[in-house]
Parts: C-alpha cells; structure tokens; sequence
C-alpha cells in the first residue's frame, strides 16, 4: 500500500497542465477575394481613445488584417481601426468551492480550478483617406478555456485562450459581412486617394 501511494504521488509529479504557446495562436485562414486595399491597422477603446494594446490583441488583429482582410503590400488608402469592449469576464466561481474544501485534491482528480468565459464586442471600421467612415462591421465574439490538470491549461494560459477564442469568433462573424461590401469600399478608398 505504501508503495503504491508513492508511485502515485510520483506520477502526479510528471503530469500536468496541456501547455500553450505563442505560435497557437492564430486566425482561421479565409481570405477575402478581392481582398481590400492596404490600410493602416488601429487598435482604439470603445470610447474613441487611443490606448498602447496588449501584445495577444495586437498580434491577433495583424494576422486578421493581413492574412484576410487586405492586401498587406503597398501603399495605405485608409485605416482598419479595431475597437472593442468586454462584456463580460467570468471565472466560473463554483470551481473554486471543490477546490477549497478539499484542499486542492479535488484538483488532483480532475477538478477544473477555473472555467474562464470571455464575451467580447468587437468592431471593425473603416476609414479613407480623408477620414470618412467607409465601413462598420461589429459582431459579439465568445470563449472559453479551462484550466486544469491532466486535460486543462494553468490559469494564466486558460485565461488568454479564452481571450483570443472570443477575438476570433468575432472576426469569424465579421470576414463574410466585409466580404459582401469589399468591391465598393475599395472603390471609396481608391476615390479619396492615398494616405
């Protein structure tokens, strides 16, 4: 019995958290044809002010923008600017009851410890050259990671996964309403010229 008590602890020392790296993170490939001409990525709050980006968001929206939405080569005839607002962040508050009454083991045997929900707006507009709006697209993007051991992620790498999931949910709602109108705005944005 003692034995197998310790080999037991033994293995709970080699397992863990699924890990998550940088190079996950990354937008469904789809892009638009015809794609729009190149523009100027902005990232702004909902309430119109410039602010420095977290480095997920930033790289997030990049991708999004370079990869589907414009032609990434070129001289700019406008700005994409990104605006968004958190609707809502939950933690999953009944994980941590399991966890706390019973000192964490309830962990060792597959207890979540968080359940992390984003709920994201999320909106797209466009810009000319001379600052007139061409485009508003806005969709409510949703995610969720868990964090866990055996099959979760830590907290901190749940907590960004559900991040980019809900960033990403949103783009993937927004792609087919550009697409429906992106003939006409680059024929706004080639009207008003170059930046």
């Amino acid at each position: 019995m003692k034995n197998s008590m310790a080999l037991f602890f033994v293995c709970l020392l080699f397992a863990g958290c699924k890990t998550w790296d940088i190079s996950k993170m990354n937008v469904k490939n789809e892009p638009l044809s015809p794609r729009l001409l190149t523009l100027e990525k902005k990232i702004e709050d909902i309430q119109n002010v410039a602010f420095v980006a977290n480095e997920d968001r930033m790289r997030i929206f990049t991708k999004e923008v370079e990869e589907n939405l414009t032609d990434p080569f070129g001289e700019k005839y406008g700005y994409l600017i990104m605006k968004q607002n958190i609707i809502k962040l939950s933690r999953g508050p009944f994980w941590t009851c399991p966890n706390a009454w019973t000192v964490c083991i309830a962990m060792l045997f597959g207890c979540p410890i968080a359940h992390y929900k984003h709920v994201i707006d999320v909106e797209f507009r466009i810009m000319d050259s001379k600052n007139r709006l061409v485009g508003k697209y806005s969709a409510i993007g949703r995610g969720s990671g868990i964090a866990a051991m055996y099959y979760g992620y830590t907290v901190g790498k749940a907590m960004r996964k559900s991040y980019i999931d809900a960033l990403n949910n949103a783009f993937d709602q927004m792609r087919p309403q550009i697409q429906k109108d992106a003939s006409a705005i680059n024929e706004k944005l080639n009207l008003s010229g170059k930046l």
